[in-house]
């Protein structure tokens, strides 16, 4: 009884935070932390994380670029959503593989990008995953939860740091989102 206690507290818990960070954005509060790091360590950090989610049978993948060396930027909202793009990779694949990468996207750009060999999104349901409380429908909802507010919130935190998230998807083929995001944090006026 005392472990069904304490996993529903930490998933209200999870709850609360996400409706905070969604108003946090919303009222323009949220700040960005940059500084200097390693991608390599972050990106192994994120695959160790997101192990223990995958379904037996499911392959995580790394292909990390050798040659990149530091980012100015949020680490936190970096590790974010990438945890949040890995957690959906994770939910939605029940055979083949997950696919983390991160490699340069022309002089100034770091492009991270978790493909998966998932159920996919209908091109229909593309249009409103990244809005708030919105799934690609209400059966992916009753099948395997959620609130709708990961993608919203990852997209958020990625124009905050000066980048964008992306998505190719097939139904029944997987999906593929890209982060892109400015190796150099510049504050926008």
């Amino acid at each position: 009884n005392l472990d069904k206690v304490l996993v529903s507290a930490e998933h209200l818990f999870n709850l609360i935070n996400t409706v905070l960070d969604i108003a946090k954005i919303e009222a323009g509060r949220m700040d960005v932390l940059a500084a200097n790091f390693r991608i390599a360590p972050l990106i192994d950090l994120c695959a160790n994380t997101a192990q223990p989610l995958l379904k037996p049978g499911v392959v995580l993948e790394k292909q990390v670029d050798a040659t990149l060396n530091l980012v100015n930027s949020d680490q936190d909202k970096i590790r974010q959503i990438v945890l949040n793009l890995l957690s959906n990779a994770a939910k939605f694949t029940h055979q083949g593989k997950v696919t983390l990468s991160a490699n340069r996207e022309g002089d100034n750009f770091l492009r991270i990008s978790v493909a998966d060999t998932g159920i996919g999104i209908s091109p229909e349901a593309l249009t409103r995953i990244f809005v708030e409380f919105q799934q690609a429908d209400t059966s992916t909802t009753r099948q395997y939860g959620g609130t709708g507010l990961g993608l919203s919130i990852s997209r958020n935190l990625a124009h905050l740091l000066g980048g964008e998230i992306t998505v190719e998807s097939e139904l029944g083929k997987g999906s593929t989102f890209t982060f892109i995001f400015p190796i150099q944090y510049r504050r926008s006026t």
